[in-house]
């Protein structure tokens, strides 16, 4: 077991990440963490971080709270329902009602974690709407089936990420309110292609071409899943790029089929997305031995 794991199951979902050796922090990111230090001394901090998917939105507030050595507790929207999901609930113990803290309730009122509020445009709005008074100048929210109420304790930083555009199903408008709570706004996009070639060779052991290889591919997917007449329904994100070369340092050319090929589609036959993707690898990496070949077409 993961000394992650081991923290997340014995303090209730709240843990301290390690630090990333391999996570890529830009200037202006780590003068940014710096103030976070600073100001939320006096004042909680909210950080709104958007961009492309699979960029490392998540992985940035993890890093800060590892390098601010601060309690952390990601909170997954996509799975809150409803407003009891945020602050606890009554139940029956020994005949008598009592209130049922959440953990989130206890973290935000405890002082000095991070918060993560992870894809926060999946929750809807009517549940949204319950923490607002939690994020503005009053730092505080009434719960009436609580009986009392909830503040955000001293030394709080809270972060919360999106993914907008109708490519991201499920997801919701965000409320210009909402996002007028969050103070700063970061656009989170894929490395430069230098910074993640190093990413690949550092986290799989990929060999430096390879890593050029995969990374102009990925490149290339991008450039073409964007704008009007795109070629392609989707990019290629950094995560995903990852799992390419796990794969790659293992099995190479063949493992390509499971990790790029077949994640695109195939209707439209030799028009297809998958055709496209499948010269694209042909063009970095060569035809390769026909079995290898065949696989990747799904012969």
């Amino acid at each position: 077991m993961s000394p992650i794991t081991t923290a997340i199951n014995k303090f209730n979902g709240v843990f301290v990440p390690p630090i990333n050796d391999t996570y890529f922090i830009t200037a202006e990111v780590e003068s940014l963490f710096n103030r976070l230090n600073i100001l939320s001394k006096n004042k909680t901090q909210k950080i709104l971080l958007q961009g492309a998917h699979g960029a490392g939105k998540t992985e940035m507030a993890m890093q800060y709270a590892a390098r601010a050595n601060r309690p952390m507790l990601i909170m997954d929207c996509a799975n809150l329902k409803e407003p009891r999901d945020w602050f606890g609930y009554k139940t029956i113990v020994n005949g008598e009602i009592v209130w049922h803290e959440s953990q989130f309730d206890r973290a935000v009122s405890a002082g000095g974690h991070v918060i993560l509020l992870d894809e926060i445009n999946r929750v809807h709005p009517s549940v949204l709407n319950t923490l607002i008074p939690l994020l503005d100048g009053r730092g505080f929210t009434y719960l009436e089936e609580k009986g009392d109420c909830i503040r955000v304790g001293n030394e709080t930083v809270i972060f919360a990420t999106m993914n907008e555009g109708a490519g991201y199903t499920g997801t919701s408008a965000t409320d210009i309110a909402l996002r007028d709570r969050f103070s700063r706004i970061v656009e989170v996009q894929y490395l430069v292609k230098a910074k993640e070639i190093e990413l690949l060779c550092k986290r799989t052991g990929i060999s430096k071409t390879d890593a050029t290889r995969l990374v102009d591919i990925a490149n290339q997917i991008r450039k073409k899943s964007m704008g009007v007449g795109s070629s392609f329904s989707m990019a290629f994100s950094t995560r995903q790029l990852i799992a390419v070369a796990e794969d790659f340092v293992i099995d190479g050319y063949e493992s390509l089929q499971f990790t790029l090929t077949n994640l695109f589609s195939a209707e439209g036959g030799t028009n297809s997305e998958r055709a496209s993707v499948l010269q694209l690898i042909q063009g970095k990496f060569g035809s390769g031995e026909d079995a290898a070949k065949s696989k990747i077409k799904g012969e």
